[in-house]
């Protein structure tokens, strides 16, 4: 289906087979080009800089620039203060500088001192609170500098245009927080994106439950919202994500994780690991880099037969290594839960072998953001689907023949 970053015209030239071989190439170079968007990229470059504290969380307000529900108004002046109070430095939160929706939360949020107003160049808010910034000729570049300039995007009722822009968000896989009781897109209307609808990993049923609960107090739901992003944001375990990139090298290498049991259950399942870890060691060189949690049976035997280890890290909560004698011991997280938590934001990919509860919990995160997942389903357990593993990753994937 066509994305947002092309034009009706465009895609259908991909489509038709009468069209001549310079148009179908002109419009496949104009659609690279424009999700490209080098002056947007650039821009959005430049804003985090402008913002500072370039590993907080940057949460982006979406909403109508008129409220439509009775208690729309007052459900983003307590999502505003609860969250300006709450998140202090550990997130900057990002209006379009337009009325509304978006002007409400502005004023509500904190002393405004996190709080910063994108706008094209040349124009202002008017706002009294918050610092504009300018980026983008006229609106239509500046939604699209928006919806890549952002980790999180709260939405407040809204129309085609959040809708819009939701969904540009929610395409590269940034965290959408619908506040669905409100109504109009963010309820699901004007094609608002309907997997953002659904409850992600970072929310709880029940506060999942309180943003569509159109009968819950506005303090409830404001809370509820609050916490969602909070739990998003996750200001120490993003920042240790960041952290952990930076320290294993190039930036642009796509990281490997590897899941599994503390003891191989099935008879093959050892050879297997150690045959997976040869190749991998053998074919990826640079291009990878191969994580473990340090952990004995599936990541140590990982770890010790792939190449010469050189690719291998082992990632431990503070103060704890590994004792393998192969790979770089690296720390992040005050325990085991917070390690696993950083461990499941870690990943471009997640290998898992055998594996119980806390295998399908890893899983489950890595996979409810979009990471790719590869079960080697043959070893059973949570790779084969038990313990809740997330059956979409038991699906062939685009990627593998």
């Amino acid at each position: 289906q066509k994305p947002s970053f092309a034009t009706e015209e465009q895609w259908s030239l991909l489509k038709d087979k009468n069209a001549s071989v310079e148009a179908s190439a002109a419009a496949a170079a104009a659609i690279v080009q424009g999700r490209a968007g080098t002056d947007t990229t650039k821009a959005v470059q430049r804003l985090r800089s402008e913002l500072g504290q370039e590993d907080a969380c940057i949460v982006c307000i979406l909403g109508g620039q008129k409220f439509q529900g009775d208690d729309s108004e007052a459900l983003v002046k307590a999502i505003a203060s609860k969250l300006g109070a709450a998140a202090g430095s550990k997130a900057k939160f990002v209006t379009g500088g337009m009325p509304g929706v978006q002007e409400t939360f502005a004023k509500h949020c904190g002393d405004g001192s996190s709080v910063w107003n994108l706008l094209p160049v040349g124009q202002s808010s008017g706002f009294d609170r918050g610092t504009d910034i300018n980026a983008g000729a006229d609106l239509e570049e500046r939604k699209a500098i928006f919806g890549l300039l952002g980790d999180v995007y709260i939405t407040v009722e809204g129309g085609k245009g959040v809708s819009q822009e939701a969904t540009a968000a929610h395409a590269r896989k940034a965290a959408v927080v619908p506040l669905i009781r409100t109504g109009g897109a963010s309820e699901g209307m004007f094609d608002f994106p309907a997997d953002a609808l659904q409850k992600p990993s970072f929310a709880t049923e029940e506060q999942w439950s309180l943003l569509k609960d159109k009968n819950a107090s506005v303090e409830a739901s404001a809370a509820a919202a609050a916490a969602i992003v909070q739990g998003r944001a996750g200001t120490d375990t993003t920042k240790a994500v960041q952290r952990l990139r930076s320290e294993l090298g190039q930036e642009d290498a796509c990281i490997v994780c590897i899941l599994g049991g503390q003891k191989f259950q099935g008879d093959d399942s050892e050879a297997l690991v150690k045959a997976i870890a040869s190749k991998l060691g053998a074919a990826a060189g640079s291009k990878a880099k191969f994580v473990t949690g340090g952990m004995p049976g599936v990541q140590e035997t990982f770890a010790k037969h792939c190449g010469d280890g050189s690719s291998v890290w082992n990632l431990l909560p503070v103060g704890q290594s590994s004792g393998f004698d192969r790979g770089t011991d690296i720390n992040a997280g005050a325990d085991l839960e917070e390690r696993k938590a950083i461990f499941g934001l870690l990943g471009d990919v997640y290998i898992t072998v055998e594996g119980g509860k806390g295998v399908s919990q890893e899983a489950t995160a890595a996979h409810a953001r979009k990471a790719a997942v590869v079960p080697l389903i043959r070893t059973g357990g949570a790779s084969e689907g038990m313990f809740d593993f997330p059956a979409d990753a038991l699906q062939k994937p685009s990627f593998a023949t």
